[in-house]
């Protein structure tokens, strides 16, 4: 992964020394801008927006292991890499801060879930079978 120091290395140290001219040196400093863009780009834009709170939206509206997900959510780090047992225990400051965490990518089903859908799969796996099942019962 290129650091900083290496981009500039790499992309302005050449224009710094003197040794591109004209639009070759406007060129290497606009190529500092492109990780920057992109960065924004995948965190705003069509990334982990499109993707986290969209994604828990429908596991949870479907049921499918929500509970397990949510554990899994609450200990691991949506962009950073770090250790779930420390993870799950820093303050949510840290989390939208350092691990930039922050709350338009985080489902909360009170606040976005479709209730109605909710409701009526708890109503279908919560009843008995069918019709016919109960007849054959009687």
């Amino acid at each position: 992964m290129l650091t900083f120091p290496a981009i500039y290395m790499i992309a302005v140290s050449p224009a710094a020394d003197g040794y591109v001219h004209g639009g070759a040196y406007r060129a290497l400093y606009a190529s500092i801008l492109g990780p920057f863009f992109l960065t924004i780009l995948l965190m705003f834009v069509s990334g982990l927006p499109l993707q986290e709170r969209p994604g828990a939206k429908k596991r949870y509206e479907s049921g499918n292991h929500w509970d397990s997900y949510s554990k899994y959510s609450k200990r691991t780090s949506i962009l950073i890499p770090f250790p779930p047992q420390l993870y799950v225990r820093m303050p949510i400051i840290l989390k939208r801060t350092i691990f930039l965490e922050f709350p338009l990518y985080v489902f909360d089903p009170a606040k976005h879930a479709d209730q109605d859908k909710v409701r009526e799969r708890e109503a279908e796996e919560g009843a008995p079978g069918s019709d016919a099942d109960h007849n054959n019962d009687r």
